[in-house]
């Protein structure tokens, strides 16, 4: 016998199943290792979120941490700590690099700026953040890649926070305020490679090097004259000196220097157009030409972080022939290991 009522039940079981659904698509995030698929590969990021983090409050900025080589999620947890210094301030996000030829974990850019990219437009659907102040930090080649993704994506990153890492870049788009930290005796990065990163993004975002003001660190000089929305700082320090590698490390201070530097910052957007008074041809020095190579890191030799380009003449055969014309000092990205191939652009001035 068909129940007069049974219309109305299964309208009823519906409703209530539509409300379960509801419900399990608004699960608030949680902290820990998650994974997102880039470039046909799985990848692993850690979710550090604020311990009172509400999705329906003001959104806060995102800072994303890149480790060194060999390293992974975990020196954020465990070495460098930014979250003590934070608080609730910022979500924190950590990549993890993958294996290269040498099963040592290390930054591509082939993969690695497609997870960037791939991470900026997963994460809005998971997280309540301002996405015109998402600030990246790294330290070693991980700081290196902080410096190419400012460079890169200046466009849509607000600030860079660099820790004993170099820039490779030479060609840059939109407006990125930096603060660059470098040991004075660190013996993987050499102060000469590190210095030509912050002379590149003084002159490109439109100051003098000859213009030093007080920084957020002792350590610290501000190069814009006056206040700025993408200000430049270089904090070079002294700790290590005498200890090896530890001149390399993550200094004691970069911490509360990164998060008063990031957090200082104007409510200015991010743009397409460098600084006033800057941009790559302010920071090239009018360079009259580029030398372009590509560099294959071989095994049984200590990866190099310097090196001499030798010009001669058009036409002639070395190494017989005409004396050379210049010898060009070159400074080649730390943190390549055997197996490593990378592409330099040099700007050359006659």
């Amino acid at each position: 016998m068909r129940h007069p009522r049974l219309p109305g039940l299964l309208a009823l079981c519906l409703l209530l199943a539509g409300c379960f659904d509801n419900n399990s698509n608004t699960t608030l995030p949680e902290s820990g290792l998650q994974t997102i698929t880039s470039a046909g590969l799985q990848r692993n990021y850690y979710l550090d979120l604020p311990s009172d983090y509400d999705p329906d409050a003001a959104p806060r900025p995102l800072i994303i941490g890149y480790h060194g080589t060999g390293g992974s999620h975990q020196a954020w947890l465990d070495d460098y700590r930014l979250r003590e210094v934070v608080g609730d301030g910022a979500i924190l996000v950590y990549p993890d690099a993958l294996p290269n030829a040498a099963n040592i974990n290390q930054w591509d850019f082939a993969n690695d700026f497609q997870m960037f990219e791939d991470l900026l437009e997963r994460l809005p659907a998971q997280l309540n953040f301002d996405a015109g102040r998402i600030f990246i930090t790294g330290h070693s080649s991980g700081g290196g890649f902080a410096h190419e993704l400012g460079c890169r994506y200046g466009d849509r990153i607000r600030g860079i926070a660099p820790v004993a890492g170099s820039l490779t870049a030479t060609s840059c788009i939109g407006a990125v305020a930096v603060l660059q930290i470098q040991g004075q005796y660190d013996p993987l990065v050499p102060i000469g490679v590190a210095q030509l990163g912050h002379r590149f993004w003084t002159l490109y975002n439109g100051f003098s090097l000859g213009t030093s003001n007080p920084g957020v660190a002792p350590e610290c000089v501000e190069h814009a004259p006056g206040p700025s929305d993408y200000p430049v700082q270089w904090c070079l320090h002294q700790e290590g000196q005498g200890a090896g590698n530890a001149a390399h490390a993550w200094p004691s201070f970069a911490n509360a220097a990164v998060w008063d530097f990031l957090r200082g910052l104007s409510d200015r957007a991010p743009q397409d157009e460098p600084p006033p008074g800057g941009g790559n041809e302010q920071a090239l020095g009018n360079a009259d030409t580029t030398l372009s190579f590509t560099l294959r890191y071989p095994s049984g030799i200590p990866t190099p972080v310097q090196g001499v380009a030798v010009l001669y003449p058009a036409g002639t055969q070395q190494p017989i022939g005409e004396a050379p014309l210049a010898f060009l000092n070159l400074s080649f990205a730390p943190g390549a290991v055997a197996g490593d191939e990378r592409s330099y652009q040099i700007p050359v001035k006659y």
